[in-house]
């Protein structure tokens, strides 16, 4: 890292140099100007490392923040960002003797601190429900410079579907069903007498989507294709209704 900066530095500088000599404008020059200066401050400062994860309703997963840099005293903690506001969710202070931990109550079933290195933070989520997708911000209280902080956001998601289907005194009866968190959309691609479709949303807080489809086995288009197209995180998935011919 230390040597990434420098040779960041290094770039900086020679092309101030030709911004002297006149081979630059002197708006680039006021630039490459606060570009080295954001550089050095990075370097005293310290950044933070994040990756933002996904993981399935009901598994486990773990939020890093890794902290660049070389510091004495470091107080690491969470913060869940919830529409506009934010929540403590779990802290670190630590002393030359021992460390103590800050878990909120609600999340004392379900979240433990998985590393608590002074510049290395990280929490992990137990049994994850659809409440915990959401963006998390760790802070690094550095004494005595003060603090200084970046973001990692979690998905969590689900998804399955089916397509069930039936003939009842001269009708065909489709009915598509889509269940996931970000909720799932559905679509027909073929002929319909009626169409209805209704949302549910369930306990644990994904979304179903339930379509269903009536066509009459009489009509001159009764036997064409019909498909349910299912659209959920920018992938498409076709359940197809056999093929009927009149009178079968």
């Amino acid at each position: 890292m230390e040597a990434q900066v420098t040779n960041v530095a290094k770039q900086a500088f020679f092309q101030l140099r030709q911004v002297k000599e006149g081979l630059c404008s002197q708006w680039t020059f006021q630039g490459l100007t606060m570009a080295i200066i954001s550089i050095l401050l990075c370097r005293v400062q310290g950044a933070i490392l994040t990756e933002d994860k996904e993981v399935e309703l009901g598994g486990n997963v773990t939020l890093r923040c890794i902290l660049t840099g070389s510091f004495e005293l470091v107080h690491p903690s969470w913060k869940k960002q919830t529409n506009r506001s934010s929540v403590n969710i779990a802290a670190l202070s630590q002393n030359n003797t021992h460390t103590n931990e800050y878990i909120a109550e609600e999340y004392r079933s379900r979240l433990s601190f998985t590393s608590s290195a002074v510049n290395d933070t990280a929490i992990t989520f137990w049994n994850v429900s659809i409440s915990e997708s959401s963006c998390y911000e760790c802070i690094f209280n550095i004494f005595p410079t003060g603090p200084i902080s970046n973001k990692t956001c979690l998905l969590v998601h689900d998804f399955h579907a089916f397509l069930h289907h039936h003939i009842t005194d001269g009708l065909l009866n489709a009915t598509c069903t889509a269940t996931g968190f970000p909720p799932p959309a559905i679509s027909w691609v073929g002929p319909a007498d009626e169409n209805n479709e209704r949302k549910l949303e369930n306990s644990n807080g994904t979304v179903s989507i339930i379509s269903n489809i009536l066509i009459n086995t009489s009509s001159s288009h009764y036997g064409q294709e019909l498909i349910c197209k299912v659209r959920y995180r920018r992938q498409e998935i076709d359940y197809k209704v056999p093929r009927t011919e009149k009178g079968q």
